[in-house]
């Protein structure tokens, strides 16, 4: 998968965008126009950054266990045991699957009559 990205990488960024009439829009290739903008007239945004800040940044993070909320991550493999559902890598599927845990989380919360 991540050859597949790089490869999709490499050709966005040195395919050639071809001039439009009445554009205001540069046109060239994508990593030329990155490289030396100020030829395009755009204004390079990019900040040098501190290693040493970004080091301690990372120690100083906190990664969690749980993708979300540990009572809420809990609370949804459980409802995944009941209900027989999956966990999946397909993203479709994986879309459904969080529509249904919404639903069944829902219907848990509402007040019973």
């Amino acid at each position: 998968m991540a050859e597949e990205l790089d490869e999709i990488v490499f050709t966005w960024n040195n395919h050639r965008i071809r001039p439009v009439h009445n554009s205001r829009s540069p046109h060239g290739r994508p990593s030329i126009m990155y490289a030396v903008s100020h030829l395009y007239g755009a204004t390079d945004h990019l900040h040098p950054v501190c290693l040493e800040k970004v080091q301690v940044c990372l120690e100083e993070c906190v990664f969690k266990d749980f993708p979300c909320d540990e009572d809420t991550f809990n609370v949804c493999v459980d409802l995944m045991s009941e209900h027989d559902l999956n966990h999946t890598n397909d993203v479709f599927a994986a879309v459904d699957l969080y529509i249904t845990l919404r639903v069944l989380i829902k219907s848990e919360l509402e007040p019973h009559i």
